[in-house]
């Protein structure tokens, strides 16, 4: 007994039709209705190895997405670049990791005054960085 059922017959456009022919001689197809089954069942995802198709307008929106994140990409390695610390080039520049270390030993000094006073602790950290 054949499972199969038949379509009725069906009128496609000059353009649809030579689509549809290429495709049945670029994929060596013995017929129009082997390439219209091969073609709906991809579409349908029904075989093993099907193949996903995407809508014209869904490739325009990932386009669009795709380029507004090259935009984001460029903008952040340009805060990244100007953000990037050089070699010191002056006085200040050297005597900065001295004064985080004094700054540190006196709060390590003081760790008993911590929970008296959080906040002046985290300014005064803040306030050298």
């Amino acid at each position: 007994m054949n499972s199969n059922k038949k379509v009725p017959s069906v009128s496609i456009s000059d353009s649809l039709y030579q689509s549809l022919t290429t495709y049945q001689k670029q994929h060596q197809l013995d017929s129009l209705d082997s390439a219209v089954v091969e073609i709906l069942t991809q579409f349908f995802q029904l075989g093993k190895e099907a193949k996903r198709y995407a809508t014209v307008e869904q490739l325009d929106t990932l386009a669009e997405k795709v380029d507004r994140l090259s935009q984001q990409v460029a903008k952040l390695s340009q805060v990244k670049a100007n953000n990037t610390p050089t070699a010191p080039s002056s006085p200040t520049q050297t005597t900065k990791p001295t004064q985080q270390s004094a700054i540190a030993s006196e709060v390590s000094k003081d760790w008993k005054d911590i929970d008296d006073e959080p906040d002046e602790i985290l300014h005064d950290f803040l306030e050298y960085q």
